[in-house]
């Protein structure tokens, strides 16, 4: 019996090794042969990573290569929760709200979860990062990301815009042109441990970012900050609800500058409200007032109804027409078209208009860019508020012309003054100069396009004799300069009243538009106070912005005064007098020299 019990031990010993053998042998063959490819393809999954390269941004420059958008090294700071015990993270999370200023239970939330890597919080300041290192901490890391930075602070901020957290643009020249200025990101494809650390030396593979495109814009930042400073000025003085302001070449239609109040610092947008983000030179329409009078004045000499001598009969102040009164500042009595344009007669204008028929006089208002938008390269342009002649009111006729019952935005009113100051043409506005990648290469290029011609060039001349007029002996003294003729139209328009029915008598917005020099103009302005106080005539609060802006403005472009060339003259003349010659009754020494100082950048 024993020898039958060692027989069958025996063979159930072989039996039982030789179905392990099986067992074994076949999961050989599954792991090595069968599988081989699902189980290759799940180790790379656990063990490879592609780690994305982010793009450097492209630059945003001004019309001199200076940076107004760029990007700077931050550290941010990273969390690897599977390594940290779970009896320190409360701890650690507390100390983590101390040192980062977030509520603890924001750490906590980030620490329980079970990854490899958590943000904790990104683009921090030097002092946060370095609050962090010295936890020295296995479980914490700091990480150099960029970040998007704007050296001047808030100057241009509304047309520069912003980014979110990801370098991703989201207003204005960020956002429409965020796709160039992105890039295109890299990958590197390397391993990680099982706690998640990536292992550098084992990297596979790198496929470098394309960094972002540099954009250059046709904003000079010396004419910008002239602009900003001058518009602060007065939208601090005159405790205004809002500014905006745009300089243009008259010509091309090269935006130099365009400023708003009240403002923010792109660096720091968060702090900042929506309204004070709003760019009002492009996106706020309202009633013009007596700036829109260049419309009719320049569509009777267009038409060939008038002559700047025709006498218009001003009514000594009072219009009936109806059962209403159109009131005139001053009362006057006959006035030269001239004149009417000059001392800003209501009633002068609507007459002058009154020789138009509706379609004619409509038909120059949209010639002249109203209506529509101005095909700027900003988002969220307006097109202001026109009315057919079908839908005219009684009183339409009467209040158009001087600027009432339309709506206009100040870039719509920058372009049409250039109107005048160009000779005739409506040409589009634009702030993108061109597109480079990061060698250099255009890849982008604006060109100046005239959109059409509305008026003939001597009638464009004549009205700019007619608005010079106004500033040296009309209601633009203030933005008169000495030594550079320059012309320009005064506006103070009421604000409708909130229910709608009717103006304010309180409450306005005050403008001035203008050109300079006026033999030839070279650049254009337009300057918008909202609702200012205690004064309100366009001709005392938005005037002397321009005045301030547009003589060194003029200078920085290349302009020279005319008594700067007359002087130059004559101190050349000086110069080659031989020596000993008297000089004003004078005895030039052989060792005088004789010049004028020469002038520094930007004086």
């Amino acid at each position: 019996m024993s020898d039958s019990l060692s027989k069958r031990r025996y063979w159930f010993i072989n039996f039982f090794i030789l179905t392990v053998f099986l067992v074994l042998s076949y999961q050989l063959i599954q792991l090595t042969i069968i599988r081989s490819p699902v189980l290759q393809r799940l180790a790379e999954r656990q063990h490879k990573i592609t780690v994305e390269i982010p793009p450097l941004r492209g630059q945003i420059r001004d019309r001199s290569g200076k940076d107004l958008a760029t990007n700077l090294k931050v550290p941010s700071i990273y969390a690897i929760p599977r390594v940290i015990w779970k009896s320190e993270k409360a701890a650690l999370a507390a100390r983590l709200s101390q040192i980062l200023d977030i509520d603890q239970d924001y750490f906590m939330e980030r620490l329980n979860r079970d990854k490899a890597f958590v943000w904790l919080k990104r683009k921090v300041s030097l002092d946060e990062a370095e609050g962090i290192a010295q936890l020295s901490h296995p479980g914490l890391g700091i990480q150099q990301e960029y970040k998007r930075f704007y050296p001047q602070g808030d100057l241009l901020a509304h047309v520069l815009g912003f980014t979110d957290i990801d370098n991703i643009g989201l207003e204005s020249i960020e956002l429409s042109y965020n796709y160039q200025l992105q890039g295109r990101a890299g990958r590197r494809y390397t391993k990680h441990d099982a706690l998640g650390r990536e292992i550098k030396a084992f990297e596979l593979k790198s496929i470098p970012a394309i960094n972002g495109n540099c954009v250059t814009l046709t904003i000079d930042q010396y004419i910008q900050y002239l602009t900003e400073r001058a518009l602060e000025r007065a939208y601090t003085e005159w405790n205004a609800l809002g500014a905006w302001a745009i300089v243009m070449e008259a010509k091309s239609g090269k935006i130099l500058a365009m400023a708003n109040r009240p403002t923010f610092n792109p660096n720091f947008h968060d702090a900042s409200s929506i309204s004070d983000r709003r760019n009002r030179a492009i996106t706020d329409m309202y009633e013009p007032g007596s700036v829109f009078k260049i419309v009719a004045v320049s569509a009777a000499l267009n038409e060939n109804k008038a002559t700047p001598e025709k006498m218009i009969d001003c009514e000594n102040g009072q219009y009936h027409y109806g059962p209403k009164v159109l009131h005139d500042v001053h009362p006057y009595g006959m006035l030269s078209l001239r004149d009417v344009v000059v001392k800003s007669s209501n009633i002068g204008v609507t007459k002058i208009a009154a020789l138009l028929s509706p379609a004619v006089f409509q038909s120059y208002v949209e010639a002249f860019g109203f209506g529509e938008p101005t095909g700027i390269d900003l988002p969220g342009e307006a097109s202001g508020f026109v009315r057919p002649p079908s839908q005219w009111s009684k009183t339409s006729p009467y209040n158009i012309p001087i600027g009432q019952e339309v709506l206009v935005t100040a870039i719509q009113m920058t372009t049409a003054i250039a109107v005048i100051a160009n000779g005739g043409f409506l040409v589009r506005p634009y702030i993108i100069d061109k597109v480079q990648d990061q060698t250099g290469v255009v890849l982008e290029e604006k060109r100046p396009l005239v959109r059409r011609t509305v008026i003939r060039p001597e009638v464009a001349r004549t009205m700019r004799e007619i608005l010079r007029g106004v500033v040296e002996d009309g209601t633009g003294k203030k933005a008169k300069i000495e030594g550079i003729p320059v012309g320009g139209k005064t506006g103070t328009a009421q604000k409708i009243l909130p229910n709608g029915r009717g103006y304010s008598h309180t409450n306005f917005m005050s403008s001035f538009i203008g050109f300079g020099p006026v033999d030839d103009p070279m650049l254009v302005m337009v300057v918008v106070l909202d609702d200012p106080k205690p004064r309100y005539y366009g001709g005392t609060v938005a005037a002397p912005v321009f005045k301030e802006v547009m003589e060194p403005a003029l200078i920085k472009m290349g302009y020279v005064p005319p008594d700067a060339r007359r002087l130059m003259t004559v101190t050349s003349s000086i110069q080659a007098l031989p020596e000993n010659q008297p000089i004003f009754g004078l005895e030039r020494s052989p060792n005088t020299k004789l010049g004028l100082p020469r002038s520094q950048p930007g004086t």
